[in-house]
C-alpha cells in the first residue's frame, strides 16, 4: 500500500515539475487521509496533490485531487506547522474547495506567504498544512471574511488537532515521512512521538 501511494505521489511530482518550470523550488507531494470529517473510510481514497514554493513570487503553487470536506466547512486555509513545539502559524487562504476533483479535474491553488517567510526561510516550521474552515470565512473572490485563530480539529476524532486535510514538507525542512499505522495515512514530522497523525 505504501509503495503504491508513494509511486502515485512520485508521478504527481514529475507532472508538477514539468508544469511549473524553473522558478519553482522543491516540488513535493501533498498527502492526506480519510480518518477525518467528510470522508467515508470504507470507500474514499486519500486526497493527494503537489506543491512548490516559488521564491520569485513568494507563493506556494500546486494542485490537489480527491479532496473532500464536510458541508459548511469548505474554506481552505494554509498554515505552517512545527511538529517539535506543536505550534502552527497562519499563512493565508487557499480558496473554496473544488468539488469532484479526480484525474485531470484538479483543484489548483496559489497562496501568497507573509513577508517574514519570503525567500523561503520557514524557521523551525517543517510542514505546510491545509485546514477545513467555515465556508463563510471566504467570499467568492477569495477575500478573507473571518480569519481563523488556529487550524480546525476533527469533530469525529477530537484528539486530532490540527486536522490537516493535505500536508507537505516545507522546502529545506529536516523532516521524514511516517506511516500512521492505519488506512492510507502518512505524515511528515521531525518529532513523530509528540503528535498523533495530522488526520
Amino acid at each position: 500500500m505504501r509503495q503504491r501511494v508513494l509511486a502515485l505521489a512520485g508521478a504527481a511530482v514529475a507532472l508538477m515539475a514539468l508544469s511549473l518550470g524553473a522558478p519553482a523550488k522543491e516540488v513535493t507531494p501533498m498527502l492526506g487521509g480519510v480518518i477525518i470529517d467528510g470522508y467515508d473510510f470504507g470507500k474514499d481514497i486519500g486526497p493527494k496533490g503537489s506543491i512548490a514554493y516559488d521564491e520569485k513570487t513568494g507563493e506556494f503553487v500546486g494542485y490537489y485531487n480527491g479532496l473532500k470536506m464536510p458541508p459548511g466547512r469548505r474554506a481552505i486555509f494554509a498554515w505552517v506547522h512545527d511538529t517539535v513545539n506543536q505550534k502552527s502559524e497562519y499563512i493565508g487562504p487557499v480558496g473554496w474547495l473544488k468539488k469532484g476533483t479526480a484525474g485531470k479535474n484538479k483543484g489548483t491553488f496559489r497562496v501568497s506567504v507573509p513577508e517574514k517567510f519570503k525567500g523561503g526561510n520557514f524557521g523551525s516550521y517543517e510542514i505546510i498544512g491545509f485546514s477545513s474552515e467555515k465556508t463563510s470565512s471566504l467570499d467568492a473572490g477569495n477575500k478573507v471574511l473571518a480569519k481563523p485563530s488556529e487550524p480546525s480539529g476533527s469533530d469525529i476524532q477530537k484528539a486530532l488537532k490540527p486536522a490537516y486535510y493535505l500536508f507537505a514538507a516545507l522546502p529545506g525542512a529536516d523532516t521524514d515521512l511516517h506511516y500512521c499505522g492505519h488506512g492510507q495515512d502518512f505524515f511528515y514530522a521531525k518529532a513523530p512521538e509528540k503528535q498523533i497523525c495530522y488526520d
